[in-house]
């Protein structure tokens, strides 16, 4: 069935003005191209998504206000925490090997982690309450 242009200011009244670069422009065209889709990228649909309706997006958008930044400025501070720490090409390793997409393994890595520290606090604290007396 074709797409009636008349009927998108309907469907959801009006729809958002976003104000853009050049640049960014030309970077949003780009990834439709590659994506094989000159209109509109599932990709950027998904970010837009995260970022306006999840609740991931929602304590973004708190801290970008507690913070007194924009939006922009909260995720990549949010990214850069993670990214000086972890060793990504290892982890890209480590899911290739196990079958899993690297997200995955992170996830999965994170988890496996705090069930070793839980476990490892959890062992230290009995030590120290009962158990004989740690010599370092």
């Amino acid at each position: 069935m074709p797409h009636d242009k008349s009927s998108d200011a309907s469907e959801g009244g009006c729809r958002p003005t976003f104000y853009m670069t050049a640049e960014l422009l030309e970077a949003i065209e780009a990834q439709c191209t590659a994506e094989g889709n000159r209109k509109r990228s599932p990709f950027l649909a998904e970010i837009m998504e995260l970022l306006l309706t999840s609740d991931v997006g929602q304590q973004l958008r708190e801290g970008a206000q507690k913070h007194r930044r924009p939006l922009i400025h909260e995720l990549e501070a949010n990214l850069v925490l993670f990214n000086e720490h972890i060793p990504t090409e290892r982890i890209v390793e480590l899911a290739e090997a196990s079958q899993r997409n690297p997200d995955q393994m992170l996830v999965r890595l994170v988890l496996l982690g705090l069930r070793v520290y839980e476990k490892a606090i959890s062992r230290m604290e009995s030590e120290i309450e009962g158990g004989p007396e740690v010599v370092s």
